[in-house]
């Protein structure tokens, strides 16, 4: 009995023993694998560094697209792009301008072989950058602090953040800004691509006929290759030599006797010309006489008449001031789709001008059953000024010969207006199609440019990681509660098992 006890005191001390070294493997495995992992993500991190970084937001908010990595890869082997911010890097652009800006601009670098570099130097402290990059100073950079500069071979773009969003066009008239779409890629990868292939041609914006804003239209012709200018409307008005488009985008008053002599001379010497008008109340009484008389010139009038879309099937909610309009089977290869957004429209009329060897065409079309109707100062119709059936919102006119004038006449400022672009975005059917125009008139020379797609911004925020917060915080539960909890739970599993054989 005696030595029962004692061959069972000498087993149990044996398992303890045992038991404390298989602790002790647990415990040390345990801790030499959270080692490892701790090492070998600080050695990803700092070998690989981007590479390893993840864009989870649903639109890829902050990777460039293949359309940008396909022009970055046309560049020569030795290109080498150069985009300074001209503040120091902030260290956390979270619901700051930049938040988009920086990650997406660091996926540039990441993408384009040493091509594009990206460097923050604070003008504040290093004031010689200033001349560096623009020796003549004539951009003024010394006043676009927080701002990028992209520089190649010499010639620069400046980029201010507020360039590379859209917002609400009703909250921007109350001075807020309401974020809406995210156009970083859009006017980063255009910029890039106007410095290293350069403009193909220069259109003038008229300015001064107390118009609505033309900075959308801007921007979309300048991404086209298209150098952009505006010409204000002045007492010696004149238009360059070098002018391959004019643009004329909503007008509220009717031109000066100066102008349509400019103008007049301009069409007849093979001129281009796009024209957006609307009928509202800030333009009800004016039937612009003088831009008439130009459009005439190619069998085009503008009629001092409102468009009611009477066709349930046509109208947008319901109004019939808002509706969709049909592009002519003679231009459908400008759009993508056949119906576009038409609203508070004039009536535009092809006419017989004997004088004029044009031959205008439809280009957008109301249903058979819509109605023109003149309108008074209170938005009230006319009586007796109704009339029904099939109207232009749209017409192009153009010459015969080897380079003729062209002109685009629109009814509605849908295609041209800021509000309307900031509202529906820079990927808008109505947008493509007015770059369809700007093609034709710029056709016999050459404006391709990059058509970057306008990014939703998720939730309408600006989001404070690479990836959404849901996104963002499944990935940091994972990885830093799942995983080490399961990690443990296993080692006590194995414990318990290996503690009772």
């Amino acid at each position: 009995m005696i030595m029962s006890t004692n061959n069972a005191k000498q087993q149990k001390k044996s398992s303890d023993s045992r038991a404390d070294k298989l602790k002790f493997y647990s415990i040390g495995s345990v801790v030499l694998l959270i080692g490892i992992i701790l090492l070998v993500n600080v050695l990803f991190d700092g070998i690989f560094g981007k590479a390893l970084t993840f864009d989870f937001s649903d639109s890829g908010q902050n990777s460039v697209s293949q359309d940008s990595i396909n022009y970055i890869n046309t560049l020569p082997a030795d290109a080498k792009i150069r985009v300074v911010g001209l503040f120091d890097k902030p260290e956390q652009v979270s619901d700051t301008q930049y938040q988009y800006i920086v990650p997406l601009l660091d996926d540039y670098v990441k993408n384009s072989n040493g091509r594009i570099s990206v460097e923050y130097i604070n003008p504040v402290t290093h004031p010689t950058i200033i001349t560096q990059l623009d020796p003549s100073n004539s951009h003024d950079l010394a006043s676009k602090n927080g701002c990028y500069v992209i520089e190649y071979n010499g010639k620069i773009k400046v980029v201010s953040p507020i360039d590379c969003y859209s917002y609400d066009e009703q909250y921007l008239y109350q001075g807020m800004y309401y974020v809406i779409g995210n156009n970083t890629e859009f006017t980063f990868t255009n910029a890039m691509y106007v410095l290293t292939q350069g403009y193909s041609c220069k259109a003038y914006v008229v300015t001064g006929l107390e118009e609505e804003g033309v900075e959308y239209i801007t921007k979309i012709m300048d991404s086209m290759s298209i150098e952009v200018a505006e010409l204000q409307v002045s007492d010696n008005f004149v238009i360059p030599e070098d002018c391959d488009i004019l643009v004329l985008a909503g007008p509220n008053t009717d031109i000066t006797e100066k102008m349509y002599v400019a103008m007049t001379d301009y069409i007849s010497n093979g001129g281009k010309m796009l024209i957006s008008v609307n009928y509202s109340l800030k333009n009800v009484g004016e039937n612009y006489v003088r831009l008439n008389k130009l459009t005439n010139q190619m069998n085009i009038s503008i009629e001092p008449s409102l468009i009611s879309e009477n066709d349930p099937g046509y109208q947008r909610g319901g109004y019939t001031v808002d509706s969709v309009v049909t592009v002519a089977d003679e231009f459908s290869s400008y759009s993508s789709i056949r119906l576009l957004h038409s609203t508070y429209a004039r009536s535009i009329k092809a006419i017989s001008n004997p004088n004029s060897g044009a031959k205008a065409s439809p280009l957008l079309l109301t249903s058979n059953n819509a109605s023109a109707v003149i309108v008074d100062q209170n938005g009230n119709a006319v009586a007796g000024s109704d009339v029904t059936g099939q109207f232009n919102v749209a017409m192009y006119a153009a010459n015969e010969g080897a380079d003729p004038a062209k002109m685009f006449v629109f009814g509605t400022l849908n295609f041209t207006a800021d509000d309307y672009i900031g509202a529906y975005g820079l990927n808008d059917s109505n947008v493509d199609f007015f770059r369809s125009c700007i093609r034709e008139l710029a056709s016999s020379k050459t404006s391709n440019g990059l058509n970057i797609m306008t990014k939703s911004v998720d939730n309408y925020s600006l989001d404070k990681n690479m990836s959404t917060t849901s996104a963002a915080t499944a990935m940091l539960v994972i990885f830093m509660i799942v995983i080490p909890v399961l990690l443990i739970a296993l080692a006590v599993i194995v414990y318990t098992k290996r503690k009772n054989l």
